[in-house]
C-alpha cells in the first residue's frame, strides 16, 4: 500500500510539474508568434474577464452574507 501511495504521489508531481512547464512554453510560443498588437488585446480581455470574475464573486459574496 504505501508502494501504490508512494507512486501516485511521485505520478501527480510530474503530470502536475509537466503540465505548468508546458503551458508556459506554449503562452511564450503563442505570444511570439502572435503580433504584438494582438498581444496586447489579448492581455486587456483577460484583464477584464478577470475583473469581471472579481465583480461576480464579490456580488455573490454579499448576496450570501446578507441572507445570514
Amino acid at each position: 500500500m504505501l508502494k501504490r501511495l508512494f507512486w501516485l504521489t511521485i505520478g501527480f508531481g510530474l503530470g502536475a510539474a509537466t503540465t505548468f512547464r508546458v503551458q508556459g512554453a506554449l503562452r511564450r510560443r503563442v505570444e511570439r508568434a502572435l503580433p504584438p498588437a494582438a498581444v496586447i488585446q489579448l492581455r486587456r480581455f483577460n484583464l477584464a474577464l478577470e475583473e469581471r470574475a472579481a465583480e461576480i464573486r464579490a456580488r455573490r459574496l454579499a448576496s450570501h452574507g446578507g441572507g445570514q
